[in-house]
Formats: structure tokens, C-alpha cells, sequence
């Protein structure tokens, strides 16, 4: 049925979960993966308008947020390559996590995302509506939520 199939992350609990899920379905469906992290920008709107970051805080930042993209998408790797389900990388630079997901299945050629039914963004996620929320009403593909 599914030949490619997204797996995104955020490194919470859930995703972590998912991961295993989709990887399970993968390679019963025999279908390859790609694992998918969205690196959030430094909000620069810190404590008003106008505010500038001092270099080094947005060096250590960038620092951070792509060394834990690369261990959030390894995690899917490693599973995949356990199971045995090819896999593929993608770590791309997103303000909007959802539209990064919608637009990565639809570049990559997926016909498919697998996404944990929600993740780490606590309140954020009750104020704004969850990321899987706006994945599901965007999306053109079928979207399989695991919760």
C-alpha cells in the first residue's frame, strides 16, 4: 500500500514511540523511510522589537539545535537500520514545523506520514493547536497518527 513513508520528530516520548511504530509498518509494507526533524530558527522577538542576539548565544544555539536534529533523525535511523527498512535523512530549517512536514513528504515523494499524536510543545501545543492537528487538516497524503 505505502511504498514511502514520512517519519518526523521532535524527540519527545511519543515520537520516540511512533518511530518504532512506523518503522514497524515500514518494513511489513515494504516501504522505505525518511526520518524528518525541523530545526526551529532562534526567535529574535525575545523581549520586544528590535532585539539583537549577541553571536556567540546564536552560534551556541545553532550548535545545539543541530546536534540534537542529528540525534532525533539518528534515532529513526538506527531503528530503521535494525529492522532492516531503507532510510533517508532529512534535517531542514522550519519556523512552522507542520508546513516543513507537508512540504518535506510532498518533495521527498512520499505517499504517506506516520507522526506521533503530539509531542513536546506542552502549553504551546494547547494555545496554538498541535502541530499533528495542522498536519492533518494540510496534508494531501494520508496522514497515520500513533498515539
Amino acid at each position: 500500500m505505502f511504498k514511502h513513508i514520512l517519519i518526523p520528530t521532535d524527540g519527545s516520548r511519543t515520537a520516540a514511540k511512533a518511530i518504532q511504530a512506523g518503522i514497524t509498518l515500514a518494513k511489513e509494507m515494504g516501504a522505505k523511510v525518511t526520518g524528518y526533524h525541523a530545526q526551529e530558527p532562534l526567535p529574535m522577538h525575545i523581549h520586544g522589537e528590535g532585539y539583537v542576539a549577541d553571536k556567540e548565544l546564536v552560534a551556541e544555539f545553532e550548535r545545539r539545535s543541530s546536534e540534537f536534529a542529528t540525534r532525533c533523525v539518528g534515532e529513526i535511523g538506527a531503528a530503521a537500520k535494525a529492522a532492516g527498512v531503507p532510510f533517508e535523512p532529512l534535517i531542514v530549517r522550519s519556523p512552522v514545523p507542520y508546513k516543513g512536514i507537508v512540504d518535506a513528504a510532498k518533495k521527498q515523494k512520499c505517499d504517506a506520514i506516520f507522526i506521533a499524536s503530539h509531542g513536546s510543545k506542552g502549553l504551546t501545543g494547547l494555545v496554538l493547536g498541535s502541530v499533528t492537528q495542522k498536519v492533518l487538516a494540510n496534508s494531501k497524503l494520508p496522514v497515520l497518527v500513533f498515539r
